[in-house]
């Protein structure tokens, strides 16, 4: 936004701060939109008292009323208008227009006498089709704390939440102002972001014309990011912050401009303050070469003796690097222990500090102080999530004073923590060994980076011995390093293809960040998987506001990570599956999104066709369907999805999957062999001799199933819906890196979304 522009919405501004109001009136938000290029009706403000004057009665000039006016209430304490008495429509003759303007006042004083009256807005009267679909638009913006300044555009009129609520998440498009498509005149297809904007962008048995073309809807977009965007909460050629502007309804008029109709608005002089941390400093976090403990007791097994003991065991830890820090002992498990942090004989690369939270803020400032380390681990909680604001606030100042220094003083993570298993390096985790195994497995190109410890330990005993991601980082209250900070430093590290994240909240404006990061992880080809927990509605906030009632702040969140391309898993099942199937396959980029399905159970091939998501049945080749022909039974439907039968044997089952993998026309393959027919060769050995087969050996269906896996480029899922006597062969088939899932229609769903997250990339 060019400097004029700019400088007379801020006269605006400054106008309403110097009455010490926050709430824009009607009028002054149609004159900020007109300066941002959106179009509103010609209008005139009038105060109360030429209103109110038995010998003056208002002219009208520039063309307003013409064809009659709307009068409507200025005051910063009624959002709600018509329920106040706040409007009338008259014509442009003087003394109906006056007679107008008196009794709405009259009726305000009566039904709102607290309300503080700034004057009348007399705007012209605009015809067009109310309450008709498609013929009005929501369209606004607001500072996201998270994201920063995002546009929400959709259905508007009167039953805008009405419409929220029947379709949730499909009656508006909610876009980051500063997402790099804005830059682009080109629109996007308004049709694919679903039914509200086919109404609203189409031709249809109700709209013979579009309602809007998508160039002019495309252009108001931009226009509303860029005035949020100019004043947003980090902005600095500004020194006011627009919360945010709501229309509502614009309406759509065929012939000619959209209008805007009714407008509210908010600014305020709150800033947002970004901290940002040396990122490169992780590396000491993830691969440490000397470790520092405080907290770890003598007597008991607490936390940090838990974390001394798993220290013990590292690879990453230099010998002779590993330094307890206790007043009294000399040593706890062989260990040397130093009485205070300033007796460090050398400025570590990882201090974990595991000391209640009033302990934790000394041992803090003294590890900054005396330059003890280069990151820190903090582990209690006790700060801002249970209140303790203070405390908190007081470690992050203590950090911020590090920063002054040459090398940014010592980046954290936590508090509120469980810890950091860096694979190879080191695990601090404060649960035993004998609780939290982590047995070898493939997964270096995967980090799992969670804000809830119980959760990351809950994914990393779900994969263990399947799937060992690289880094497992449980990030905390984010005092100091954040989920974005994290993202950043694996943009440096190629050997890591899979970033998956379990959001609680962001700090301020710290999504925004994260947004961009996602997009330049998928640019350079990789895939960030988000769970966002807290689904929860803006509460007793919506009241005031359509846009805040359909854009809470999960449905922002979604939105924008959706918008940035990050993989948004809606359930922890989706969560995992994701992890899962885009590990264990990224390396086998998918050339389409045509399955071929396989099962020995017909109920499953028709719950396959039911599950397709964004896959397509391949179309076999006539060689394929020969094939299948001639190596399955008789009575086997030799067609996408293949039915196999229960007769089938292991032999045939497999030379199928064979043929279909070998077919051109198929892009990814879900395998389903259905384990409790007795033609297959698929139980572990029985030392009792109760049958004769053997998952190990070489012509089982594991192994076969292995070597057909291992000989192939094509992503490909196996399912297998059994109970716990085939738990073996599941086991078998994901170590040696096969995605298994235990009922078809999820194998469908992860492959699906794996094939469509990786043509995205």
């Amino acid at each position: 936004m060019d400097g004029k522009r700019r400088g007379r919405i801020e006269a605006i501004l400054a106008a309403a701060e110097k009455e010490g109001r926050g709430q824009l009136l009607e009028g002054e938000v149609y004159t900020i939109l007109r300066e941002a290029g959106v179009p509103v009706p010609r209008f005139a403000v009038i105060d109360a008292q030429t209103a109110e004057a038995d010998d003056r009665r208002p002219s009208l000039e520039g063309g307003i009323g013409e064809s009659g006016v709307v009068v409507k209430i200025q005051s910063p304490d009624i959002l709600h208008k018509t329920e106040a008495g706040g409007i009338a429509f008259a014509s442009k003759d003087p003394t109906e227009l006056s007679g107008a303007m008196r009794r709405v006042l009259a009726a305000v004083r009566s039904k709102a006498p607290q309300a503080r009256i700034s004057g009348l807005l007399v705007c012209e009267r605009i015809a067009y089709s109310a309450d008709r679909p498609g013929s009005e638009m929501l369209l606004s913006f607001r500072q996201d704390p998270a994201f920063g300044p995002i546009v929400v555009a959709g259905i508007g009129g009167l039953l805008t939440e009405w419409f929220g609520r029947v379709a949730p998440g499909e009656t508006t498009w909610i876009i980051s102002a500063r997402d790099p498509r804005l830059q682009s005149d080109a629109p996007p297809d308004f049709a694919a972001l679903g039914p509200a904007f086919s109404l609203l962008a189409q031709s249809s048995r109700i709209h013979t014309e579009p309602p809007i073309r998508p160039a002019r809807l495309w252009g108001l977009i931009r226009s509303m990011a860029e005035l949020a965007d100019a004043f947003a909460a980090d902005s600095s050629d500004s020194p006011y912050t627009l919360s945010e502007i709501e229309i509502n309804p614009m309406a759509l008029i065929p012939g000619r401009d959209p209008v805007a109709l009714d407008g509210v608005g908010s600014f305020t002089r709150e800033r947002a303050r970004v901290r940002r941390r040396r990122v490169e400093k992780v590396r000491n976090l993830l691969e440490p070469r000397s470790v520092a403990v405080i907290g770890a007791s003598a007597k008991s097994m607490n936390a940090g003796r838990v974390i001394l003991d798993n220290l013990r065991a590292a690879k990453g830890v230099a010998y002779g690097r590993l330094y307890v820090i206790h007043p009294k002992e000399k040593q706890i498990d062989a260990i040397p222990c130093l009485p205070a942090i300033r007796d460090l004989p050398e400025r570590v690369d990882l201090a974990v500090v595991s000391v209640p939270a009033e302990g934790a803020r000394e041992a803090i400032r003294e590890i900054v102080e005396q330059e003890k380390a280069h990151a820190i681990i903090l582990i209690p909680g006790g700060f801002a999530e249970t209140g303790s604001r203070k405390l908190a606030d007081e470690i992050i100042e203590v950090l911020e004073s590090g920063r002054s220094r040459e090398d940014g003083g010592p980046v954290m993570v936590g508090g509120n923590c469980l810890g950091i298993v860096s694979k190879g390096q080191y695990n601090t985790f404060f649960l035993p060994r004998y609780k939290l195994p982590f047995h070898d497995a493939p997964g270096d190109n995967l980090a799992a980076v969670s804000q809830s410890g119980a959760y990351l330990v809950t994914l990393t005993s779900n994969l263990d011995g399947v799937v060992f991601p690289k880094s497992s980082i449980s990030y905390g209250n984010q005092m100091d390093l954040t989920v974005s900070d994290f993202l950043e430093h694996y943009l440096d590290d190629p050997q890591v293809q899979v970033i998956a994240c379990y959001l609680e909240g962001f700090q301020p404006l710290d999504g925004g960040r994260f947004l961009d990061l996602v997009r330049e992880h998928r640019r350079r080809g990789r895939a960030v998987i988000a769970f966002k927990a807290g689904k929860t509605p803006f509460g007793a906030k919506a009241a005031a506001s359509h846009t805040a009632s359909l854009a809470g702040d999960y449905a922002v969140a979604r939105a924008l990570l959706a918008g940035s391309g990050a993989i948004v898993s809606e359930t922890l099942d989706q969560f995992d599956d994701d992890t899962r199937v885009f590990t264990m396959l990224y390396d086998r980029a998918p050339a389409g999104k045509r399955v071929g399905v396989i099962s020995n159970a017909g109920f499953e091939c028709s719950v396959a066709m039911d599950s397709l998501h964004e896959l397509v049945p391949a179309r076999f080749a006539e060689q394929t369907r020969s094939r299948l022909a001639g190596c399955l039974p008789n009575i086997a439907h030799a067609d996408n999805p293949v039915d196999a039968t229960p007769m089938a044997t292991t032999e045939q089952f497999v030379a199928a999957v064979e043929a279909i993998l070998g077919d051109t026309e198929v892009d990814a393959a879900v395998v389903s062999p259905v384990p409790v027919t007795p033609a297959l060769n698929n139980l572990a050995p029985d030392p009792l001799g109760t049958h004769g087969e053997n998952i190990y050996a070489s012509n089982s269906l594991a192994q076969e199933l292995i070597r057909i896996f291992r000989s192939t480029e094509k992503p490909m899922v196996v399912a297998v819906d059994s109970g716990r006597l085939y738990d073996d062969l599941v086991l078998v088939l994901q170590r040696a890196g096969i995605p298994v899932f235990r009922k078809i229609d999820r194998a469908m769903r992860a492959l699906s979304r794996y094939c469509a997250g990786r043509a995205r990339a």
